[in-house]
């Protein structure tokens, strides 16, 4: 009976260390980033770490207007939270409800209130193959309603097709990596963007 119980627990401990090793990898990049932008004194337009950051900016915030980022960098807040979801229907839905329902708590930062608040809530988002690798039309237009879609320039992986929305169990090795892709592109991008505020991350 403890055999098992045995391999479970292996199965276990293999995946978790499959997430872990992307984020060891992706936390040392980011501190080494640090180090160097400590000691490089070097002006940016001449400067060859930031030569393809710009291009990825524009390109994750393409559906957000500048005069919104603009009000971002002028607000103070505590918190911001980078919630990875993808362009499906099922996960369009809960964004909907969380951002009728929760997210219109007072202190949470909205287009209903010009973005003020203690907490920035925004949705971080990559192309899914289920629309041939490109953004579905639903999720450019629920961007331009909301104006919180952190879309991206990189490519969703493949979820297992046993894996069902809102049931737990392994979502398959491509889409964990792509998972863990999108975690340091987020963080990467929130960087620049919110360099003196708090960061935060969690998948939906």
């Amino acid at each position: 009976m403890a055999k098992p119980k045995l391999l479970t627990l292996r199965q276990k401990l293999k995946r978790v260390t499959v997430l872990l090793i992307p984020f060891i990898v992706a936390t040392t990049v980011l501190t080494l980033r640090f180090d160097t932008a400590a000691d490089d004194g070097a002006p940016e337009p001449n400067n060859p770490r930031h030569s393809r950051a710009p291009a990825a900016d524009d390109a994750a915030l393409a559906h957000i207007p500048r005069s919104v980022v603009d009000t971002w960098s002028r607000r103070e807040y505590l918190v911001v939270l980078g919630i990875l979801s993808p362009d499906v229907e099922e996960r369009r839905t809960r964004r909907n409800l969380q951002r009728t329902t929760c997210w219109r708590f007072p202190g949470v930062a909205t287009r209903a209130n010009d973005f003020t608040g203690a907490m920035l809530v925004l949705y971080v988002l990559g192309r899914h193959p289920s629309h041939g690798y490109d953004y579905s039309a639903a999720l450019l237009e629920e961007a331009a309603q909301w104006q919180d879609v952190v879309a991206l320039p990189m490519n969703e992986g493949r979820v297992s097709p046993t894996k069902k929305a809102g049931v737990g169990g392994p979502i398959g090795t491509e889409a964990e990596i792509g998972m863990s892709q999108k975690v340091y592109m987020w963080f990467d991008l929130a960087l620049r963007l919110f360099f003196d505020r708090e960061v935060h991350c969690e998948g939906r």
